[in-house]
């Protein structure tokens, strides 16, 4: 009963987590297109180095703060930048506030995740991680679905700098209840130890160099489809439209998303394994770049669907794919290493790594699309097939330490 009241708790946490985010996420999609398609490979140059920076800063905390007050201290820190940004849109968003909260939110939204996945690891055993994980993620996927909604409503009523409020409102309540939360596993009233820069060493070795390779091929088909996305919804001119777009094709993707996590992921894992869901969902992913291709050449098919409403299926299908199978299934495998490599290493791979491929991945596809070549083909299926091959050895490894612990 306690592991589930924990699982409960944890769930809300997740759901305030993501609604936060999910408010702003549309506004960062704005901000994106404010700045133009021409720039964004600079913001994630930016958001890349910004990211590097905070390597070491996040290895420091790691080894000196203890955990139960690490993560929480870093929620209250991203709720006084939340509000320091709703202070300088006041003054009206400016071409330099666009591009910086662009980077900023690229930032929070994978660290802010990755420390809290990483403190569920103190409070549930691998055992618990494997028959929980789904339903917190579920309870994350939810406040995924209010965030967008929210926006959707509500940014043409009361503008963007209230909608930062809102978010801000809810972080602080998500940090909160994070503090209350006691371990039943590990919570020692000191930090990790070891080197600030430990975890980019401990990435190389398996299981973690797997699972990093697994983000590099998600983040870069991710970048690829989303920047045709912009692309194509940059052409229209009304940006609180494009906002609300982008927010109501949020709610669709995490709509599919909870009906994966809450259906599929916890029995699917127990069922069919690691392998079959690390490698089907990079199939899946593969299988809708080949649709792009036939529709990006064949003008029939072109005509019978807009190639908007196909990039917005391969993101759905990607993210969705990401957020209800392959992102438990990390946190799983995620859940059996020590503390050192869950604090140092995760946050090294989901922030400097994943941030790298969106800036590489944002260059690639520059220089490909630069010489008239076509990125789904020559960057798109390279990496899918890369992906489902390493999501096959990763899977296949954690169905052997699961079936031997």
């Amino acid at each position: 009963m306690q592991n589930r009241s924990h699982a409960a708790r944890a769930g809300l946490i997740f759901f305030l987590l993501l609604c936060s985010y999910y408010i702003l996420r549309p506004v960062r999609d704005e901000m994106g297109i404010q700045t133009g398609n021409a720039k964004l490979p600079w913001l994630f140059t930016t958001t890349f180095i910004a990211t590097l920076i905070l390597v070491p800063v996040t290895g420091w905390a790691a080894r000196s703060i203890a955990r139960r007050i690490l993560v929480p201290g870093a929620f209250a820190f991203f709720v006084l930048n939340v509000l320091g940004f709703y202070l300088s849109f006041l003054q009206g968003v400016s071409s330099l506030s666009a591009g910086i909260f662009f980077v900023w939110l690229s930032i929070f939204n994978l660290l802010a995740v990755s420390l809290f996945w990483s403190r569920m690891g103190d409070l549930f055993s691998p055992d618990e991680a494997k028959l929980f994980y789904g339903y917190v993620s579920a309870g994350g996927t939810i406040g995924a679905l209010v965030g967008p909604l929210l926006t959707g409503f509500l940014v043409q009523t009361i503008g963007i700098g209230n909608l930062l409020l809102i978010s801000a409102a809810m972080l602080t309540t998500a940090g909160a209840l994070l503090v209350g939360m006691k371990s039943a596993v590990s919570d020692p009233a000191a930090g990790i130890g070891g080197e600030i820069l430990s975890g980019v060493k401990l990435t190389l070795e398996l299981p973690l160099r797997r699972l990093a390779i697994l983000v590099i091929c998600y983040s870069t088909t991710s970048t690829l489809v989303y920047l045709a996305l912009l692309e194509e919804v940059g052409k229209t001119s009304d940006g609180a439209a494009r906002t609300s777009y982008f927010a109501y094709l949020d709610l669709v993707t995490n709509i599919v998303t909870l009906i994966i996590q809450t259906f599929v992921t916890a029995r699917l894992t127990r069922a069919a394994g690691f392998r079959t869901i690390l490698t089907a969902v990079p199939g899946l992913v593969a299988l809708s770049l080949i649709v792009l291709i036939l529709a990006s050449n064949l003008p029939g098919l072109g005509g019978l669907v807009s190639l908007m409403t196909l990039l917005a299926i391969a993101q759905t299908l990607n993210r969705a794919g990401d957020y209800a199978l392959m992102k438990p299934a990390r946190e799983m495998i995620y859940a059996t290493v020590d503390a050192e490599r869950r604090y140092k290493a995760k946050s090294f791979i989901d922030t400097a790594v994943y941030r790298a491929c969106d800036a590489a991945g944002s260059w690639l596809i520059s220089a490909v699309k630069a010489v008239g070549a076509s990125p789904l083909i020559y960057v798109g299926l390279p990496i899918a097939l890369l992906w489902i091959l390493t999501g096959f050895r990763a899977g296949k490894a954690q169905d052997a330490v699961q079936n031997n612990p």
